[in-house]
């Protein structure tokens, strides 16, 4: 009997050991099994749609009420656009913790060892957890963005047609669709970050500050600063990306061509690091 089992459970431990490792669509699937299955995921979507819409909304009416006393070289420099994605810039800081929550749930429970003893292709983790971050947040962003547009040029155009904007715009649209890339790339930076640190607070701390840092401390740089280094930060290619009316005199301006590709540079770095720790270091 006890020689039976042990054949047995020798016999066993060979199949799993023969069968072949998931492929990169299997992992996909599990990856996105495993997000669903988490009510965090659906609640940090939805607050980030709130936040992006509804604040868009709030502060595009609160400045709608300036209009009648505004000089006339204000009306002129007016950023229709710009008014009406305010919370679109606020809602990048829950997309950063949904990037972060991948990765972190799975470390913080010891579920990861799992993970990568099911699939012991690091690579293909990395990449799969990478598309299940990605494709909901490029979604997310282009809607979010498209609905606070639109929302918000009715209230403009409800006020002063003249300064409103609609998806026939120059640059309109490119830019609608570049705020789900950015959004992508931020939450994927924090999965990333997440990948390297190990630790959700350090990650969405990192990636936070890799955000909104250059907008808080860039005027404070001399000008070689921010034109050679602060421009070729994430955050400032992809400002570049999104925004309608653009500056090519800013000490940061950078043509969307060449921000696109800074952008998807960093975020291939990132991923790049990310499969290299993690096949390097142990899974727990």
């Amino acid at each position: 009997m006890t020689m039976s089992t042990a054949t047995t459970g020798a016999g066993s431990a060979a199949e799993t050991a023969d069968r072949p490792s998931p492929s990169l669509q299997e992992t996909v699937r599990s990856e996105f099994t495993k997000l669903r299955s988490v009510r965090s995921t659906w609640l940090l979507l939805l607050i980030a749609g709130v936040i992006a819409i509804g604040l868009s909304l709030l502060f595009t009416f609160a400045t709608t009420t300036t209009f009648d006393s505004m000089a006339p070289q204000d009306r002129a420099a007016f950023d229709a656009a710009g008014t009406t994605r305010v919370g679109v810039d606020l809602s990048l800081i829950l997309f950063v913790v949904f990037g972060s929550m991948v990765a972190s749930s799975e470390f913080a429970s010891g579920m990861m060892r799992l993970t990568l003893t099911v699939t012991p292709n690091r690579l293909r983790v990395v990449l799969a957890k990478a598309i299940v971050v990605a494709l909901p947040c490029y979604v997310a962003g282009v809607v979010y963005s498209t609905v606070a547009f639109l929302a918000g040029q009715a209230i403009i155009r409800g006020t002063d047609p003249s300064l409103a904007l609609d998806l026939g715009s120059p640059g309109v649209l490119p830019s609608l669709f570049n705020w789900g890339s950015e959004t992508a790339a931020f939450a994927l930076i924090a999965l990333c970050l997440t990948f390297l640190l190990r630790s959700a607070a350090g990650a969405i701390a990192t990636s936070l500050g890799i955000i909104f840092g250059p907008l808080l401390i860039g005027q404070l740089l001399p000008l070689w600063v921010r034109q050679h280094v602060l421009a070729y930060l994430p955050a400032s290619a992809a400002e570049n990306l999104t925004n309608v009316r653009r500056d090519p005199t800013s000490a940061t301006y950078l043509d969307p061509q060449v921000a696109s590709w800074v952008l998807g540079a960093w975020v291939v770095a990132f991923l790049a690091c990310s499969y290299l720790v993690l096949s390097k270091r142990d899974s727990g």
